[in-house]
């Protein structure tokens, strides 16, 4: 059976981005925590310091927040774009 998703709810889907990118954030962060630290005398070594612990708290948040204001737009965009097209088209059983 073949079913239409016509509407997204905008608030419910800026969560689940902002949640999505908060765990990215986790990811990218301990990944780029744990290059600096082990960044060679001069290159990039600077960021083992404050900064490579402050990223490990700034990225997620940073990444959560722009995925939340994105999800929202995204979501607004795809119900305005859906009353024209009609929506994405599921196979539901």
């Amino acid at each position: 059976m073949t079913q239409h998703l016509r509407r997204v709810g905008v608030l419910q889907a800026a969560k689940m981005f902002g949640m999505l990118c908060f765990f990215l954030g986790v990811v990218f962060a301990g990944i780029f925590f744990l290059m600096s630290s082990v960044m060679p005398a001069g290159s990039w070594s600077g960021m083992a310091g404050g900064l490579g612990m402050g990223m490990l708290i700034f990225m997620p948040l940073f990444y959560a927040a722009f995925g939340f204001v994105f999800g929202a737009i995204y979501a607004w965009l795809y119900n305005l774009v859906a009353g024209w097209v009609g929506g994405l088209e599921l196979d539901l059983e």
